[in-house]
């Protein structure tokens, strides 16, 4: 488990810039028990992991093909994918977990591929991490 932290921000500042951060996704500001750490999860063929303080990054799944005349499946193996944006802070709102970055308005990473704020519908959630309390 870790510490909660906002990047950027120290522990005086970091409450003030997490309630900050809800505004701009819409979220209530959590209890510090259910402070989103990390979030793994499927988009498309990738799959995405966004956690606070560090840059999104994924891979892409794996592929197999079945090849007429073949025992067995042929197999590509999966590759990286990396986005320039940061996560600031994410956010529980029951029906899909808000992932808030550093890209407009929120900072100055403007080539990210990702929308900001951005919502993870829960089906599509692989693993959740939490702050410690």
């Amino acid at each position: 488990m870790t510490a909660f932290s906002v990047p950027g921000e120290g522990p005086d500042g970091a409450e003030a810039r997490y309630a900050e951060l809800a505004g701009i996704a819409g979220a209530e500001v959590a209890p510090p028990t259910d402070r989103v750490r990390s979030v793994r999860f499927a988009h498309g063929a990738e799959e995405w992991t966004a956690t606070v303080g560090q840059a999104l990054s994924g891979q892409l799944a794996a592929r197999t093909d079945r090849r007429p005349g073949r025992r067995g499946p042929a197999s590509a193996p999966g590759r990286r994918v990396a986005d320039t944006a940061t996560v600031q802070a994410i956010f529980d709102t029951g029906e899909a977990y808000v992932v808030v970055t550093n890209g407009p308005p929120v900072g100055e990473v403007d080539d990210s591929t990702w929308d900001n704020p951005f919502s993870i519908r829960r089906p599509t959630v692989r693993h959740v991490d939490r702050f410690d309390g």
